[in-house]
């Protein structure tokens, strides 16, 4: 069996170590000058060396004929670690021995001296993975161990570590390496192991790993797999199901230029060459991300030293000018809103293309509501001052064009007037409102005339048609009362707070709005909130029918579901 690459290009001393520069610094210095600790406690993402800095530390120690700072690498003590015999040198997964047992056992052993080596060093990878009964089993020890013991604790997941064991230690933390880094050492391990890799394809393997080296190898390693001696970016994309960063920059040059169809084009030729285009949504997000930060300020790009390249930092830059954070905002919005989409559509494509034509079209047209097409603007078309709304007009053939709401604009162009409206304003009767067949403007009726009383007027008819479609429903508005109308929201009161959280449910809300758009001829929202936060009283019987006959007081024998029949239904008793 080969070897893998991580661990056959593992660093061996300190000056082999890449992209930790401030650590390797800190520990040569305290190997120099003799001020070794008891604890170390090594953080950071994966794959940025906290075992292999462990255990070069380990050899640094303990080696008989050291080298500055770094362990000589020939002595019995270097060969034995390095080949992991050596008998003073434990290495403890801690995702595997969590219990308090291990800990015991562990406390037991440190007692005694080692047998060959200067230091026993104990290693505990992952060590958030111990027990809460594990770490305080293990503060004693750690706080005051023997003379003769070191413990380096390595950590992805700094948090879950309890304080009371960082603060036994001396911390490190581990970044991210950046992308030259890795590119470095990829192109390294490519030279020795005698295959040609193209640098567009390290970069997108380093790009692929990010921040961390042992990533980095293992894609490599499988890229090598193919047995071609000379590797190009087109079978790294293969691959790993990524694209060319330069089908990003393409992207986003389109989108800035509002030129939809070579996007559209780009995106269907990706998705014919068989590429993931979900991936490539989560890749281009990201590349968004990069190009609206640097909008921000240029100097934010250092924030991407682990993902990009210097070219590709100046490409980044060269592309943000001349635009806003505004325009890229608006871009990202687009493409955030088809993340999760594109593997369940029935055309991948089609998530992608509606964000294209959305992100090329202005957001205040993109934000219109979908209405008649208005007419051109022409100085006969303009309307009077809206005073017909507040005032009745003296004869039903003045007016020319519909009554406008105080929220338009005055350059806006007003629709044709419409002959059905003429007639709903013309009619003396409020109760009009209530005929569906003269509804046709709902969103200004919505705005403007329709009024709490119109809700009234209507509120028995309302529960009646819910009893036909949901029972339980109809029963609940029965203890319900109508108490504003404002924007084309109906807010409705009800004595309970579990009659509110019933029907503010997601389907029975839907069920109450079609209902009063089949009786009302007009689309309303409702909003349903308790009596104490309306500030009002209800009754236990409603007459709320307010447009029927008032209900003459029933018997004291009658009962209250009869008194609530009689009050939806506009009823009284006949002797």
């Amino acid at each position: 069996m080969s070897l893998s690459l991580y661990r056959k290009y593992r660093p061996l001393t300190f000056s082999d170590v890449i992209g930790q520069g401030h650590i390797v610094q800190t520990l040569s210095n305290a190997i120099l000058h003799n001020r070794i600790g008891h604890a170390y406690l090594f953080t950071g993402p994966r794959g940025t060396g906290k075992t292999t800095m462990a255990r070069i530390f380990a050899r640094a120690v303990n080696c008989q004929n050291p080298k500055g700072a770094d362990p000589c690498l020939e002595c019995d003590v270097c060969k034995n670690i390095t080949q992991g015999t050596s008998l003073d040198i434990f290495e403890v997964d801690a995702a595997s021995n969590t219990g308090v047992d291990n800990i015991r056992e562990l406390r037991e052993n440190v007692k005694f001296p080692p047998s060959q080596a200067k230091f026993k060093v104990y290693i505990i990878d992952e060590v958030h993975m111990l027990s809460t009964g594990a770490f305080n089993a293990l503060l004693k020890t750690l706080e005051e161990p023997p003379a003769h013991v070191i413990f380096i604790l390595a950590t992805t997941e700094i948090h879950k570590v309890p304080e009371t064991i960082i603060s036994r230690c001396q911390r490190y933390d581990f970044t991210r390496l950046s992308l030259e880094h890795i590119i470095e050492k990829l192109s390294t391990i490519a030279k020795n192991e005698k295959i040609s890799v193209e640098k567009n394809a390290l970069e997108m393997i380093a790009i692929a790993a990010e921040g961390g080296m042992r990533d980095a190898e293992s894609l490599l390693s499988q890229v090598m797999a193919l047995e071609d001696k000379k590797i190009t970016a087109k079978e790294v994309e293969e691959i790993l199901g990524t694209t060319q960063r330069q089908s990003l920059e393409a992207m986003v040059s389109y989108l800035l230029s509002k030129n939809a169809a070579s996007a559209i084009t780009l995106v269907n030729e990706l998705s014919k060459d068989g590429y993931d285009l979900d991936v490539f949504n989560k890749s281009f997000l990201n590349y968004l991300r990069q190009v609206m930060l640097v909008c921000v300020d240029e100097k934010l790009a250092k924030i991407f030293s682990y993902e990009l390249t210097k070219e590709q930092s100046l490409a980044l830059v060269e592309q943000s000018k001349n635009h806003s954070p505004k325009e890229l905002l608006h871009i990202i919005a687009c493409f955030t809103e088809i993340q999760g989409k594109i593997k369940s559509a029935f055309i991948p494509q089609l998530p992608l293309e509606m964000a294209i034509i959305k992100a090329v079209t202005p957001a205040q047209i993109a934000q219109q509501p979908n209405s008649a097409p208005a007419a051109p603007a022409a100085p006969q078309m303009r309307a009077p001052e809206p005073t017909r709304v507040v005032q009745a007009p003296t004869a039903p053939q003045t007016p020319k064009t519909p009554p406008i709401s105080s929220d338009t604009p005055k350059s806006a162009p007003i629709a044709p007037p419409v002959t059905i409206q003429e007639e709903k304003i013309d009619l003396p009767d409020a109760q009009a409102l209530s005929e569906p067949k003269l509804i046709k403007n709902e969103a200004q009726i919505a705005d403007s005339d329709f009024t709490l009383n119109d809700v009234k007027k209507n509120w028995g008819r309302f529960i009646v048609e819910t009893k036909t479609i949901n029972h339980s429903l109809s029963a609940v508005l029965q203890s319900c009362q109508p108490v504003s109308v404002e924007a084309g929201i109906v807010t409705v009161a009800t004595k309970f707070t579990f009659h509110k959280d019933k029907l503010n449910e997601y389907g029975n809300k839907l069920t109450l709005e079609e209902t009063f758009a089949k009786i009302l001829g007009l689309r309303l929202l409702i909003k349903v909130i308790t009596a104490e936060e309306a500030g009002i009283t209800i009754a236990s019987s409603l007459n709320q029918n307010t447009n029927s006959a008032p209900v003459e007081q029933a018997p004291h024998t009658t009962s209250s579901l009869l008194s609530d029949a009689m009050g939806i239904m506009g009823g009284q008793i006949v002797e």
